[in-house]
């Protein structure tokens, strides 16, 4: 254990990244001026974290894996900031220990997208990683530089973020309002927070459903999120864009949603947060609705696959 630590502290001292690289591109680096843990940290808590896990993985299910899932969170964004605030990189050009140990976890432990990072950066010697977590057949995942791009295979909408943001969750579904519906939930990176543990990551939700029936698709989405119709809207300043905004005093849960009518469809882009937290990678709710692109009407009588016949689902 000692020898692999002297190892990912003398990776770290290495440059790792060729000039003429902008770092994630299009979404803001002021989230990561503020790390869960410090450097030091992260390179005795990966080590532990990966025995842990070979001694561990194998007893985990569904509802045990969260836990480690989120811990994979917090060591990975605490990494990402202490490389950018060094090498001001996000992703390391060549192979990097650290991010290959914890990316060799993250399909196993339930995050869509995995492989693509940790075949980028793992070591020549090292078999590549087959997709563990299938991307379903109506989306597509690719990785370009430090920043995922997601989009539907018709091309209806796509958008960008950057790679240690992590997918747990794409789906098509029929909505229990009846509307075909495709959903898209992603962890923001971790930040301190104002709750007892004290740190979490947000989330974002990207919703989109390819019926004209805007109120009733907002008005469906913004009870199923929680957030009352009468609540107070406020411009974003982003694509002319607005937002209905609530605070759970209770819970210090945070939620927001954004609520767009286009001419290929409805779409709902939600960023929850707990208190803290949602201040921090606010920012980054924001460069996500511009980074999102959105086809026309043509391209949307393409939209979704269709929809199982296992009926409607509950959200």
């Amino acid at each position: 254990m000692k020898r692999l630590i002297a190892i990912l502290l003398l990776a770290f001292s290495s440059p790792i990244f060729a000039s003429e690289y902008t770092p994630q591109q299009g979404y803001s680096l002021e989230p990561l001026n503020n790390p869960v843990f410090d450097y030091a940290h992260v390179v005795v808590d990966v080590t532990a974290f990966n025995n842990w896990l070979n001694d561990n993985y194998s007893k985990l299910n569904a509802e045990t894996m969260k836990g480690p899932r989120e811990h994979l969170y917090y060591l990975l964004c605490s990494y990402i900031s202490a490389i950018y605030q060094r090498d001001k990189v996000i992703l390391p050009k060549d192979h990097d220990l650290i991010l290959e140990i914890l990316f060799s976890w993250s399909e196993r432990l339930g995050v869509f997208g995995g492989s693509l990072v940790y075949n980028k950066i793992k070591r020549e010697d090292m078999q590549p990683m087959p997709e563990l977590m299938k991307i379903p057949d109506s989306f597509k995942l690719s990785l370009k530089n430090d920043l995922y791009s997601l989009k539907t295979i018709t091309n209806t909408w796509s958008v960008t973020f950057p790679y240690y943001f992590m997918v747990g969750n794409m789906n098509d579904f029929q909505a229990t309002n009846g509307m075909k519906t495709q959903l898209v939930s992603i962890s923001t990176g971790v930040s301190k927070d104002n709750t007892k543990a004290g740190r979490s990551q947000g989330t974002l939700m990207l919703i989109y459903s390819p019926s004209d029936e805007f109120e009733s698709f907002s008005k469906y989405w913004l009870n199923q999120l929680g957030i009352p119709l009468e609540s107070k809207i406020n411009s974003l300043g982003v694509k002319n864009l607005k937002s209905r905004a609530v605070f759970d005093k209770a819970s210090l849960l945070r939620k927001e949603v954004t609520l767009m009518p286009t001419e290929n469809g409805s779409y709902a882009i939600a960023f929850l947060g707990m208190d803290g937290t949602y201040q921090a990678n606010r920012q980054h709710y924001l460069d996500f609705l511009n980074q999102l692109q959105v086809a026309n009407k043509e391209t949307a009588n393409k939209a979704l696959q269709p929809t199982p016949k296992s009926g409607a689902a509950e959200i």
